[in-house]
């Protein structure tokens, strides 16, 4: 007879995959079986943030835990460190060192995080890992500590947030001896990146699939239109445009696998032309280079309401394969948001600014939508203006009853969710609600998985 406690381990790891981590804990006390099926999925993820971070050291760490029974290292992949415990102000040494010996333990190690200036101490550590594909840092680090960074091979995937300029300058010899493996790179707010180095990188790197060089000041959109040439088989890019005379480059190389494109735009749009005339450059390029985009990514620093013309012409370019499309510090009126979710058939997320006295109309436009299944509420980037008032859960109810495929509703830190009942209604359903606990991992201008 079979039993629940008789399954073996492969049939338990499918069915605790659709647990959430607080249901798997629970599970793990059933018995000795399920403990052993849960134990991988338990450690696979090794997080830790601000709310551990304070109450740390009267909480033991997830390294503390791997230090103590170093058998489990051999079941993590991902570690992620969002917050650093201190003292007086420095980082607590007991924590730094768990962290590096856990790093040292974990050679299936698959990525690596850590969002605090902090990554000296765990460079070490991180040499030798055949698994390690994946990492995102800050790099303040010396000359020696650089050369040590060098010398992290085989990864897939590199994330740089800001950087002294020893790290830029050690760029290029990294990027030489990560050629054969290196298909995406991030450079966010990098104020020493230099066109000279950048146009010494990417040559290192022409199987790159993702670039994205955002809020460096060296480098502009001429730049990075410029500096395309050299990867050919992008699928993903981003990058900052600035208020310039500087002209756009006579000729431009053909991006014809792009899927995924975000413009952040620092400049003051004139009372004449609201949209920013880069804006309309790019979709006319993305044209040309007939590239099905699937996800589209545009922020303002100046909040702005987009002129129709722009919307028309979006519509009229990717409307048939845009599955994403985000528009930060950007008003949309009832008409465009209509015309956008009837035109864009496969559009499944949408990110803007919810109307939130009056969320009737905005039910009214989205319910023209065929697949919508996300929206997401990315609210005013400046703090200046007077507070939008939280959606209530009257207002979430409208918008879903007005279109039923809409499944979340991501807004003022809360994911509510529609529960909807086989054989009932359209009408009928519930709403759960949760704190949405911590900020999004990645950055706004990255990809989302479904647009590569």
């Amino acid at each position: 007879m079979v039993s629940a406690d008789n399954l073996n381990f492969d049939c338990l790891e499918l069915i605790f995959a659709y647990l959430s981590r607080n249901d798997l804990v629970s599970v793990a006390l059933v018995s000795r079986s399920f403990l052993a099926a849960a134990i991988p999925r338990l450690y696979r993820n090794l997080t830790f943030g601000l709310n551990q971070a304070k109450r740390y050291p009267s909480i033991i760490s997830p390294f503390a835990a791997i230090l103590a029974h170093p058998n489990l290292a051999l079941h993590v992949r991902h570690i992620d460190i969002r917050a650093i415990p201190t003292i007086k102000s420095a980082p607590q040494p007991k924590f730094l060192d768990d962290c590096a010996r856990t790093l040292s333990l974990c050679m299936n190690l698959c990525s690596f995080t850590c969002t605090r200036d902090v990554m000296p101490a765990f460079l070490m550590s991180l040499r030798g890992k055949q698994s390690l594909e994946k990492i995102r840092f800050i790099g303040n680090m010396t000359t020696n500590q650089s050369a040590q960074l060098v010398q992290i091979l085989g990864l897939r995937e590199v994330t740089i947030d800001t950087c002294t300029w020893n790290v830029v300058d050690a760029l290029p010899r990294w990027t030489e001896v990560l050629k054969p493996t290196l298909i995406s790179l991030t450079l966010h707010s990098i104020q020493t990146l230099s066109v000279d180095i950048l146009e010494t990188v990417l040559p290192n790197l022409p199987n790159l699939t993702r670039l994205h060089v955002i809020s460096c000041p060296k480098v502009d959109h001429t730049t990075m239109l410029r500096v395309i040439v050299h990867t050919p088989y992008l699928e993903s890019l981003a990058f900052t445009t600035h208020e310039s005379s500087r002209p756009v480059p006579p000729s431009i190389a053909s991006l014809p696998r792009l899927r995924h494109l975000a413009l952040d735009t620092q400049c003051t749009p004139t009372p004449t032309n609201s949209t920013p005339a880069f804006w309309t450059t790019m979709l006319n390029l993305t044209r040309t280079w007939s590239c099905p985009l699937k996800s589209l990514s545009l922020r303002l620093s100046d909040r702005i309401t987009l002129a129709d013309p722009f919307i028309t012409n979006l519509i009229d370019s990717h409307h048939a394969t845009l599955n994403h499309l985000a528009l930060l510090n950007v008003s949309l009126s009832k008409e465009t948001v209509t015309k956008i979710c009837r035109k864009c058939t496969e559009l499944e997320r949408f990110a803007l600014s919810l109307p939130a006295k009056d969320s009737l109309s905005f039910a009214e436009a989205v319910a023209h939508a065929k697949r919508m299944h996300v929206v997401t509420e990315v609210g005013d980037l400046h703090s200046s203006h007077t507070p939008r008032a939280p959606l209530t859960k009257t207002d979430i109810r409208t918008i879903m009853r007005h279109q039923p495929t809409i499944e979340k509703i991501i807004a003022d830190g809360r994911i509510w969710t529609a529960v909807r009942f086989l054989g009932f209604g359209i009408n009928d359903f519930d709403i759960r609600v949760e704190k949405k606990k911590i900020p999004s991992p990645n950055h706004w201008f990255m990809p989302p998985s479904s647009a590569l």
